[in-house]
Formats: structure tokens, C-alpha cells, sequence
């Protein structure tokens, strides 16, 4: 195993990198698919040096001693602020795996399985193909060209989805809104919940799903008159069949408002 400490800003490469894990507390991670050689850059470090280790295609960046905060530490000087900042090109069939506290993710052009969690940092994902896990407490993530199934969950941050393409989408929030605009249709499984948070998705007009709408207190409207409504005090829903119904629809919050919005069909030269 090859492995080396870093404590000022540096570049390393690598012969192959199969999966990458990156745990630190503060800054940013950047990922990106490349057909280069692999590559790390860090460009800037506040704090403890980052240990880098490398064995059988895992390459792994954290710290020699894990970040454990404890409530009383400020008391003795015992906080340390770790911070940096890191930039990677990886195959694009590698594996990649962010575990961070406040820093900010990006990960583009990843065919393979992606996992990003932070605790208050923004998330940002596009042009992935493999499934895809992310998770942010207070951070919002964004999600653009990802045609593999993504799962997200967050406390209060947003979660947005542009040109969503065939995979499922699965999204939980608290009070953070989620706004969801796929292109693809087809067999294909939507599940979206939330507690005081909107959620919002645009389907296309030829969409084959079957839909179910639902908030206790907030309002639910849809574009597609297919679609029945029951608003009884207590229970606002709206439900049915799109096209063939191959696939399933479900958005539910307590208080949040529920909109089903309709894509205009392409235009054609």
C-alpha cells in the first residue's frame, strides 16, 4: 500500500483507481470523470494534513485522526478547524463515495455508483449514469443529467432535479422543497415525500404512470385532467392513470402544497 501525508497543497497520480472514499470536515470535493490518468489535486489546507492511501484501486483521503467534535472542546482550544480543498479525475467507472461535514460536493461524468453525504454543505450532481445516494442535513442538493436511479434525503435543504432521465427518483425532506423535471418516460418508480415541504414534478405529456397525489393541509393540483380529485377536508388527493401505468407516481406531504405539471412535447425542425 502506497501512502503519503499531505500538509500543503500538492498533486498526485496515480496507475488505477477503481473506487475513491473522501472523508473531511470543511471546503469542497470535486469529482470528475476523465479519461486521463487519475489524479489528485489539493489546492488549498487549513488545519491537520490530509493522509492519503492507495491499495488495489481503493484510494482513500481522510485524516489520520478522525474528526470526533465533543461539546466542550472550545473550552481548551480543542477545535481545530480542518479545512480543504480537493479536486479529482477518475475513470468514469469508478466507484465514488464523499463523506464530509460542511463542505461542499460535486461529482460529474460517473458511470459508476455514487454515495455524497455532508451535513450542511450544497451537493451537486450531473451527468451520472450508475445509482446514485445523497443526503444533506441543511444543504441543498442539485441533481442535473442523471439518468441512473437516485435516492435523496435532506432535513431542510432543497432538492432540485433537471432533465431527469429513465431511473427511479426516491426524495425525502422535512421542509426543504423538491422540484423534480424528468424527460424520460417508461417503467419508472417516483416516490416523493415530505413534511411541511412543496413538491413539485413536470412529467412529459405521454407519461405511462400511475399517479397518486396526496396532503393533508396543503393544496394538490395537476395538469393532466386524466387524474381525479377528492378534496375533502383533511385529505387533498388526486389520482389515476397516465398512459399505460407501467410505473408509479407517489407524492405525499402533510402540509406542503403537491403540483403535477405537464411538459410541452419537443419541438421538431
Amino acid at each position: 500500500m502506497a501512502t503519503w501525508t499531505l500538509d500543503h497543497p500538492d498533486k498526485l497520480t496515480f496507475d488505477e483507481v477503481r473506487r475513491v472514499l473522501v472523508k473531511i470536515v470543511e471546503g469542497s470535493v470535486s469529482v470528475v470523470g476523465s479519461d486521463d490518468r487519475p489524479t489528485l489535486e489539493l489546492s488549498e489546507l487549513s488545519g491537520e494534513p490530509l493522509r492519503v492511501r492507495h491499495e488495489g484501486g481503493a484510494l482513500t483521503v481522510d485524516y489520520e485522526r478522525p474528526w470526533r467534535p465533543w461539546p466542550l472542546a472550545w473550552l481548551v482550544g480543542g477545535v481545530k478547524r480542518r479545512k480543504a480543498v480537493l479536486t479529482l479525475a477518475v475513470p468514469r467507472d469508478c466507484r465514488v463515495e464523499l463523506r464530509v461535514v460542511s463542505a461542499s460536493l460535486m461529482v460529474g461524468g460517473v458511470h459508476a455508483p455514487v454515495e455524497a453525504h455532508t451535513v450542511s454543505g450544497e451537493i451537486t450532481l450531473t451527468g451520472l449514469r450508475g445509482a446514485v445516494e445523497a443526503e444533506s442535513v441543511s444543504g441543498p442538493v442539485q441533481a442535473s443529467g442523471v439518468t441512473g436511479d437516485l435516492s435523496a434525503r435532506t432535513v431542510s435543504g432543497d432538492l432540485t432535479v433537471a432533465e431527469g432521465g429513465g431511473g427511479s427518483v426516491r426524495a425525502r425532506t422535512v421542509s426543504g422543497a423538491v422540484a423534480v423535471d424528468l424527460l424520460a418516460r417508461g417503467d419508472r418508480d417516483i416516490s416523493l415525500s415530505s413534511v411541511s415541504g412543496d413538491l413539485t414534478v413536470r412529467l412529459p405529456e405521454t407519461s405511462d404512470l400511475q399517479v397518486k397525489l396526496q396532503s393533508t393541509s396543503g393544496q394538490v393540483t395537476s395538469a393532466f385532467d386524466q387524474l381525479e380529485r377528492d378534496r375533502t377536508p383533511g385529505r387533498y388527493t388526486a389520482w389515476g392513470r397516465l398512459g399505460a401505468g407501467t410505473g408509479r407516481l407517489r407524492a405525499a406531504s402533510t402540509s406542503g402544497h403537491v403540483a403535477l405539471l405537464r411538459r410541452a412535447p419537443e419541438a421538431t425542425l
